[in-house]
């Protein structure tokens, strides 16, 4: 009796639990006794995995050197770091490759769990957080110009308090405390708003970048008030010595007026010029980002995923042991759903385009030296006849398989443009025998070259591969599971229909893993999708947060030159050039940002490298795009205040003085 864990997450809560200990499953028509459930949360290697089965292998299966599908896990003794342990995992390697020839050239590495976990997302998770502080640093810059202009409008107010015997480090205190009781507000608003939110977060943060369910815990906490203290400190800080500052004598001898420069002004534009950067750094990688995806939406997947429903129908070992079996079964369920009304096309195959990166097979061509054959490596398919035609693949040159591919004729196999290109250039690879796995001994003559298939996704590089006919593929491994149905109008309506075919073939055959083939390559890119969104909308809310940076200090400005404006008017300056000097102070501030801004953007394209596809890190036309963007946007939010100077009336102004 064979023995199962199983995942804590079906129906029945906690209570069913005890019930399911010690009962008996089938699965695959073997019984098997669960022993134990696990938590909710508990995924591995994936969350799709809802099942663990201990390991085990046929006399057959351990004696083919050539298998590496398997992950290897261990712990690590106490004190033994990484670098240790792949010193002797290289060592192990090594003799195994003395002892076994076929495994020379292939090796083990040694890779931290988490980093295993994490995988490509690790870039991504990166990314995001990097963005989300650069929004924080963008938002904390307007606290702190507010608290800037708040610390200048109270300097008659500090004046009277030093006055009376306050000192400075009194009101630094005060104006601080100040500071950290708004931040501390605006945080506690900020966590209620993210518990509201937790929906929509989870939705816009990808499956393979969240580590497990969204949701608020002392961890998340702890670091939202510790960036709270920070922030409250860092941005409260300088506005509190600015206005410590205060000329005691100067400042009551103003009265109610304001200084002309106001206190902390270079501040201010130099957190404008801060926020300005950041802002357009964040839009050059939201830039990078869209135009990746759009890259990766126009990529030719080589084979067309319209009208195509896929099913998969592992055979059981139990029942399918032999090729025969296995032969006669596919070729059974092919007839019948051939037969159904609204098919074009069907077939099967080991693995579906898209969806499989690895069952590979070494490979050798004939004439070729043994030595020179180490390392290649190709991804090896068995499919039915007809499926290259059921997924409209494009030949470069020869032919696709055809039922004339018998077990009794000459065994044939096609290849893809990858591995023609790279052992056969300009010339025809049709004709020429190679030897899968490498061995010399069972040699295939290659029929035909298909245009290159993206059989393991879009956003993995492509490699070569080899593709066998289901009924000359005794002794070769993997068996065909997945079978692929292209249909003259909508596949959904079609899913009971193929069912009951592959059921009339084996009543008890599971069949599982039913989509559309479209479904499977709107799957490839949800992850970028989801990365570019959340980049996006943080460029956004930067965007925001910057043009509104800059409208206040503009605003506050022009506040603070009402009576130099009105001079200048009164001595014959037109509402115009007073426009464009507001104007002018505005848009130098903005573009000492955006200077800053691309040099940001290009130092930290680097970290974007690994996430792009078809663009370059330091693309021209992206990075003016956002800077641009950036600058109509500043422009706007300068042109409000920069009005209100111009409509400024002297004799009113003159008057107030």
């Amino acid at each position: 009796m064979w023995q199962l864990l199983a995942t804590g997450s079906g129906r029945g809560g906690s209570a069913a639990i005890p019930s399911i200990i010690g009962r008996k499953v089938l699965l695959s028509d073997e019984p098997y006794e669960v022993v134990g459930v696990m938590p909710p949360r508990f995924s591995f290697p994936t969350r799709r995995t809802e099942i663990w089965l201990p390991v085990s292998f046929t006399p057959q299966e351990l004696a083919r050197r050539g298998s590496h599908f398997l992950m290897c896990v261990a712990r690590m003794k106490p004190g033994v770091n990484a670098q240790q342990a792949q010193s002797e995992m290289s060592i192990i390697a090594k003799r195994l490759a003395d002892r076994y020839p076929e495994n020379r050239n292939l090796g083990a590495v040694v890779v931290p769990f988490r980093d295993q976990y994490a995988g490509e997302s690790k870039t991504g998770l990166i990314v995001l957080f990097a963005s989300s502080g650069f929004v924080l640093l963008i938002a904390c810059a307007n606290v702190a110009n507010l608290l800037l202009a708040r610390a200048s409008a109270r300097q008659r107010e500090i004046a009277v308090r030093s006055a009376l015997g306050a000192n400075r480090s009194t009101i630094v205190r005060q104006l601080l405390t100040e500071s950290l009781m708004l931040a501390g507000f605006g945080a506690l608003l900020g966590i209620a708003l993210a518990r509201l939110s937790m929906i929509l977060l989870e939705k816009l943060v990808p499956s393979t970048l969240a580590a497990g369910s969204l949701q608020i815990d002392w961890k998340m906490l702890g670091f939202t008030m510790l960036v709270t203290t920070l922030t409250g400190v860092l941005f409260g800080v300088f506005p509190a010595i600015a206005a410590g500052r205060v000329d005691l004598q100067h400042s009551l001898r103003q009265g109610g007026r304001t200084q002309a420069g106001g206190s902390g002004g270079w501040l201010r534009e130099v957190l404008v010029i801060s926020q300005t950067a950041l802002a357009v750094a964040l839009l050059a990688g939201a830039g990078l980002m869209i135009q990746t995806l759009k890259n990766l939406q126009n990529t030719d997947l080589g084979v067309r995923t319209d009208h195509i429903l896929t099913m998969s129908t592992e055979v059981p070992r139990s029942r399918y042991g032999t090729h025969a079996k296995q032969k006669a079964f596919f070729e059974s369920v092919v007839e019948n759903v051939r037969n159904l009304p609204g098919l074009t096309n069907v077939g099967y195959t080991s693995d579906l385009p898209l969806t499989a990166s690895g069952n590979t097979s070494g490979y050798i061509l004939e004439g070729q030296a043994r030595e020179a054959a180490r390392e290649q490596d190709a991804l090896f398919r068995v499919v039915t006849s007809d499926f290259l035609q059921t997924m409209d693949a494009g030949v470069r040159e020869g032919r696709l398989f055809t039922t004339s591919d018998t077990a009794g004729g000459e065994r044939v196999v096609l290849i893809n443009e990858t591995l023609a290109n790279r052992h056969f250039g300009n010339t025809s690879a049709v004709g020429k025998r190679l030897s899968i796995s490498g061995d010399g001994l069972r040699w295939v003559r290659i029929a035909g070259v298909v245009r290159e298939i993206r059989e393991r996704g879009i956003t993995i590089a492509t490699k070569p591969a080899v593709y066998m006919p289901l009924a000359q593929s005794e002794g070769f491994w993997p068996v065909p599971g997945d079978i692929a149905v292209r249909t003259a109008g909508d596949p959904s309506t079609l899913v009971r229909a193929i069912q009951e075919a592959i059921w009339a073939v084996d009543r008890s055959q599971p069949i599982s893993d039913v989509k559309t083939m479209t479904a499977v390559d709107d799957d490839q890119l949800q992850r970028e999708e989801q990365q570019t969104g959340l980049f996006t909308a943080f460029a956004a809310v930067a965007l925001v947060l910057a043009a509104t940076g800059i409208y206040g200090v503009i605003s506050y400005s022009v506040s603070l030159q009402r009576r130099e404006i009105g001079v200048r008017m009164a001595l014959g300056a037109t509402p115009v050039e007073v426009l464009k000097m507001v104007l002018r102070r505005g848009l130098g501030l903005v573009g000492a940002g955006v200077v800053v801004g691309v040099v940001l953007a290009l130092a930290g394209a680097r970290l974007l490298q690994s996430m792009l596809q078809g663009v370059q890190p330091n693309d021209p036309l992206t990075l003016a795009g956002a800077a641009a963007l950036l600058a109509v946007t500043a422009m706007a939010a300068c042109a409000a205040p920069a009005r209100s100077a111009s409509r400024v009336d002297p004799m009113v102004v003159l008057r107030e003085e």
